[in-house]
C-alpha cells in the first residue's frame, strides 16, 4: 500500500463510517462492528472480516455515497441530538410495529416452525428493551445536556460517564440479539424465511447505524462537552 492507503487504514472504522457514508453499507455487508467497535482501526477490521486492508479500502472507494449524506461529527450536537430524538420516535411508532406485526403474522401462518416463534419470543423481548432504552435516552441522557434546547450553552446536570458506559452494554447486547435472530431465520427452510431475514437485516442497518451515531460521535463529544464546561466552572 501506499503511504495514503496506510494512513486510511489506520483510521478507526466509526471515523471511515462517519466521513464516507458509503462505508456504512460495506461494514454491513462485511460484518464489521462499525457501531459497538467503532474504535477499531479499518486495517484490524479488515483482517477480522476475511478482507486485505488495501481490499477493503477499494470497496469502500468505489461505492457510491448517498447524495443526502450527512457528516454528522461537523454538525452541531444539538441538531445531532434532534436527529436521534426524531429516530427513537419513528422506531418506536413505526419501525418496530410493523417488523413486530411481520414476525407475529409468520409464526400464526407456520405454527410448524420452531425457530420463527423463537424470532418473535427475541424481538418482543428486545423491542421491549430497546423501546425502554429510547425513554431513558430521550429522558436522562438528552435532556441532562439540554441539547434539544440548543445544548452546546447548556450546562449537563450531573456526570455522563456512568450513563454512557450503560449505553454502549445496552447497544452492545442489541447487537448480538439481532445477529442472533437473524441466524435462527438462516436456519428455517420455508420461503416466509426470505422475507423476515431481508426484514431483519434492514431493521439491524437501522439500529447499527443509529448506535454507530451515538457511541461514536454524540457520546464522546457530549463527554467532551460536559468536561470543558466542569473545568470552566
Amino acid at each position: 500500500m501506499d503511504e495514503e492507503a496506510i494512513l486510511f487504514a489506520q483510521r478507526s472504522v466509526g471515523d471511515v463510517a462517519d466521513a464516507f457514508p458509503q462505508a456504512v453499507k460495506v461494514f454491513d455487508d462485511a460484518g464489521i462492528d462499525y457501531s459497538c467497535k467503532g474504535a477499531q482501526t479499518l486495517a484490524d477490521a479488515a483482517v477480522a472480516a476475511g478482507y486485505g486492508a488495501d481490499e477493503l479500502i477499494a470497496l469502500v472507494e468505489e461505492t457510491p455515497g448517498p447524495e443526502d449524506a450527512i457528516e454528522w461529527s461537523q454538525r452541531p450536537l444539538d441538531e445531532l441530538a434532534r436527529y436521534l430524538a426524531e429516530d427513537h420516535a419513528d422506531m418506536a411508532e413505526n419501525v418496530i410495529p410493523t417488523l413486530r406485526e411481520l414476525l407475529e403474522n409468520s409464526a400464526r401462518q407456520h405454527p410448524e416452525l420452531t425457530n420463527i416463534r423463537r424470532i418473535v419470543t427475541l424481538f418482543t423481548a428486545l423491542s421491549a428493551a430497546v423501546t425502554l432504552h429510547m425513554v431513558h435516552e430521550d429522558r436522562d441522557l438528552f435532556s441532562s445536556l439540554a441539547v434539544k434546547n440548543g445544548g452546546s450553552n447548556g450546562r449537563p446536570n450531573a456526570r455522563l460517564s456512568q450513563r454512557v458506559l450503560r449505553e454502549l452494554v445496552e447497544h452492545a447486547t442489541f447487537r448480538e440479539e439481532l445477529r442472533t435472530m437473524r441466524e435462527l431465520c438462516l436456519l428455517v427452510r420455508d420461503d416466509c424465511a426470505d422475507e423476515i431475514f431481508c426484514a431483519l437485516s434492514e431493521f439491524s442497518r437501522t439500529v447499527h447505524y443509529h448506535m454507530h451515531l451515538e457511541n461514536n460521535i454524540l457520546y464522546p463529544r457530549a463527554i467532551d462537552l460536559e468536561n470543558q464546561l466542569r473545568r470552566a466552572s
